[in-house]
């Protein structure tokens, strides 16, 4: 992948001691850049925005692509929307 940098405890050709003393340590991957959930397209760590499609993005996972945003305004409106159904439904039918 181009756009991991990854860190091994090797530094010159000798093994660097501190790295190798932790061994989750020994290989640690960073990553440069996040990739759109929906697009694909390589955005920085920073953004919280794809430039190509707007869609929020948030958070990057392991595999180097970024999370999709939870759109909480669409669950609490659903929920709002069913419990007036069911009290317009308990009023028409006097339930």
């Amino acid at each position: 992948m181009p756009f991991i940098l990854k860190k091994v405890g090797i530094v010159g050709g000798k093994k660097n001691k501190k790295l190798d003393k932790n061994k989750e340590s020994h290989e640690v991957e960073e990553f440069l850049v996040k990739r759109c959930p929906e697009c694909f397209v390589n955005l920085s760590l920073d953004a919280k925005e794809c430039f190509s499609c707007h869609s929020k993005v948030g958070k990057i996972d392991k595999h180097g692509k970024a999370r999709k945003r939870i759109n909480w305004i669409s669950y609490i409106l659903c929920i709002v929307s069913w419990a007036i159904f069911f009290i317009y439904i308990k009023w028409a039918f006097k339930l």
